[in-house]
């Protein structure tokens, strides 16, 4: 009988303790401590992670504060300051709010090691400019409010028109001495021309080969390329924003879903041997899901690949093609915008860099004699650099 009276009193003495007020002000002002030093410690949020590159995460952001359809103008302007791509985007957000919190989270994006991003600046008017520099493009960010939110906001002092900063070149991570990696190369535009066929065949057979249709060397040139063991791929024309003529044979937006099933069969028809298609222009098209789902389609009954050559940064290209169960990839640096030895020089050196960093990556060129000459000189040397070079099939998923 002892025994279990000293056994309940232990009980309630444990179960008081546990209810004490004191304990749980405690417990209480603990927590709220450490929230508060969360919320106003440096370092507390982490950077958004870049995933496809810093222009997908600008746009997903952009969206998420508001700024979709017409209000987000996506390369504006495209110019070349020394060897900096500067892209300028324009985004309209529906109030100051919305676009005060937008470049706060741009702010974060400069804790990644490779990317710089400058303070906010007034420009001319309303406009808050803001620059985001990434290896060798740059985004130059004008940030605007709606006119109705504009009305409505307090009136504010004009601010002084300030000079655009010039693009700053953010330091690269250095690769490990053992950086390894694997580069493809697909040529483009060839079927016009039978003189550079010769010395194309004479690259190595792993360089891919992307020919246009309905023109007159087009079969010539994909036998004899063929025969020289090298990837022979579709180049398909498709429409483009700016209403440039793509070509014979391109699939545009305007058209049905049967004349887009004929047009993609007879364009295969037209070139023999092919392994997959790869996109000539196409800005307006490969942003189009329905278009680009259906030329999936049928790419997918006849089993073929597709290379998305990125024309665009609203390309939907490889979702449809993933969706519809079509191997595909996508082009990382472009050899020959600029058509001289040197530029090309530098853009192969640029993909050996990110081959080695990213462990693989698909470069895209054209069939002329410019890219040929620095290709076969350089090539050859890739595998003592840590490269392998391979065929574009083999770097799709």
């Amino acid at each position: 009988m002892a025994k279990r009276t000293k056994r309940k009193t232990s009980r309630k003495k444990t179960a008081a303790w546990w209810q004490s007020p004191l304990l749980w002000i405690g417990v209480s002002a603990a927590l709220l401590i450490l929230a508060l030093w969360w919320v106003v410690t440096p370092g507390g949020e982490a950077p958004p992670a870049l995933g496809e590159g810093v222009d997908v995460v600008l746009r997903s952001m952009a969206e998420h504060h508001g700024v979709t359809g017409d209000d987000l103008e996506v390369d504006a302007e495209i110019r070349k300051i020394d060897d900096i791509f500067v892209r300028t985007w324009r985004l309209r957000f529906p109030n100051v709010a919305a676009r005060e919190e937008f470049i706060a989270e741009a702010s974060i994006l400069g804790d990644h090691e490779d990317v710089v991003v400058a303070a906010p600046e007034s420009r001319v008017g309303r406009v808050v400019g803001l620059r985001i520099d990434h290896r060798v493009e740059a985004f130059d960010l004008e940030l605007r409010v709606a006119r109705h939110a504009v009305a409505q906001a307090a009136p504010q002092p004009s601010a002084v028109p300030t000079r655009r900063p010039a693009p700053t070149r953010t330091p690269r991570p250095t690769l490990s001495p053992d950086a390894r990696g694997r580069l493809a190369i697909l040529l483009d535009d060839a079927g016009q021309r039978m003189d550079l066929v010769e010395r194309a065949s004479e690259l190595p057979p792993q360089v891919g080969i992307a020919i246009l249709p309905f023109l007159p060397y087009s079969a010539e040139t994909a036998v004899a390329l063929h025969g020289a063991d090298h990837e022979i791929w579709l180049h398909l024309p498709m429409e483009a924003v700016g209403g440039e003529d793509p070509g014979p044979g391109a699939l545009t937006t305007e058209m049905s879903d049967d004349e887009l099933h004929d047009a993609v069969f007879m364009a295969i028809n037209n070139v023999p041997h092919v392994v997959g298609v790869n996109n000539h222009m196409g800005s307006k098209a490969t942003a189009d899901l329905r278009m680009m789902t259906w030329v999936m389609q049928d790419l997918a009954s006849m089993g073929l690949a597709f290379l998305d050559s990125r024309t665009t940064v609203a390309t939907v290209a490889e979702e449809a093609a993933r969706a519809q169960g079509v191997a595909t990839g996508r082009r990382h640096v472009f050899l020959d915008n600029e058509r001289t030895a040197e530029a090309v020089e530098a853009q192969l050196e640029e993909a050996i860099y990110r081959s080695k960093m990213d462990g693989e990556i698909i470069a895209i060129g054209h069939l002329n004699e410019v890219t040929i000459g620095v290709l076969a000189r350089e090539l050859s040397g890739l595998a003592s650099r840590g490269v392998t070079l391979v065929r574009p099939t083999e770097l799709l998923d």
